[in-house]
């Protein structure tokens, strides 16, 4: 693995359009519209492999096609796979890959015809499926370093915040790089009003004293799935529903535990926000417990939520 890349090499085989092909075989064409206009929508799909049960799990299979339907329908794209069948067709893969361990398995639809002209319509259109493995933490669980970037999120009457589109990652890509280069580990984006939108590929919750909050959907943000499992494990640990509401730049000062939630990330506690601690400056313990009961629900060692489960190979 490169430094800074928890991904490992891309395992050889790919599903296109519904077909198992080899990755050589999935190639595009360098005109193809996706990589003039980045005119697309994907999803980042985990998988978690329990060596005790000899069995690999997608999390939230259903839930993540399901938006990828949502983004298609947003961005005009057709999709005539059901959810059911693309869930299939993904553990139909895993299991030609033969994956035994941790993977990222990313679905993305994309305009694949050769065509230079500006446009969502009259442009072919591409479904794969592939699979990375994924042995690494994306995030550091000792705890992240933020930095709140200059880079703003864009607001959605500019580019659909509800849909997971590629050309939209390039302001979150820029924030990165620049939070790396001023020495911190992640970076945190505002709306272009100024209140607290997200970090560049996760999820922002926020406690003060025994309460917890997040950026409402309004507020430019990607509504995560991890996002959603732990605010519903967050209400059933404290018995009082996550708030979402607008947050403002200073609250990321003077919070008592700050957390980013993602399916690369997991949950990983954010220790410091432009030089500031946060908390007494260490990993927080509700942040510590929600990864590991997450983790272990994902891995079906908790019997918690099996729905947000799917095993991957048939027993018996």
């Amino acid at each position: 693995m490169a430094p800074g890349n928890p991904f490992g090499a891309p395992y050889p085989l790919v599903n296109v359009d519904g077909r198992v092909v080899d990755r050589s075989e999935a190639a595009l064409d360098v005109h193809a519209h996706v990589m003039s206009y980045g005119t697309g929508t994907f999803e980042g799909i985990r998988a978690y492999w329990n060596p005790g049960h000899e069995q690999l799990y997608l999390s939230e299979a259903f839930g993540h096609f399901d938006r990828l339907h949502r983004s298609a329908r947003i961005l005009g794209l057709p999709l005539a796979l059901s959810v059911d069948e693309l869930v299939g067709l993904t553990r139909e893969l895993l299991r030609a890959n033969g994956v035994r361990g941790n993977a990222y398995v990313r679905p993305i639809l994309l305009q694949s015809g050769a065509v230079l002209p500006v446009r969502m319509h009259d442009v072919d259109v591409r479904l794969s499926i592939a699979v990375t493995p994924l042995p690494g933490d994306y995030l550091a669980t000792e705890g992240v370093r933020c930095a709140v970037s200059t880079w703003r999120r864009a607001p959605d009457v500019t580019t659909p915040n509800r849909a997971k589109v590629v050309g939209s990652y390039v302001g979150p890509a820029l924030a990165k790089t620049e939070a790396v280069r001023a020495g911190f580990d992640e970076a945190l984006m505002l709306t272009v009003d100024g209140h607290v939108a997200e970090a560049t590929t996760a999820n922002v919750l926020m406690r003060f004293g025994d309460r917890w909050s997040t950026p409402p959907g309004t507020d430019d943000i990607l509504e995560g799935i991890t996002r959603a499992q732990v605010m519903t494990l967050l209400t059933e640990s404290t018995g009082t529903p996550v708030v979402e509401r607008r947050i403002h730049r200073s609250e990321l000062y003077c919070a008592d535990e700050i957390l980013l939630c993602g399916t690369a990330a997991t949950v990983a506690s954010v220790v410091e926000v432009d030089g500031r601690a946060v908390g007494d400056g260490a990993v927080g313990a509700q942040g510590k417990q929600l990864r590991a009961d997450l983790w272990a629900i994902n891995t079906r060692d908790d019997d918690r939520h099996p729905e947000w489960t799917t095993p991957v190979y048939e027993k018996g």
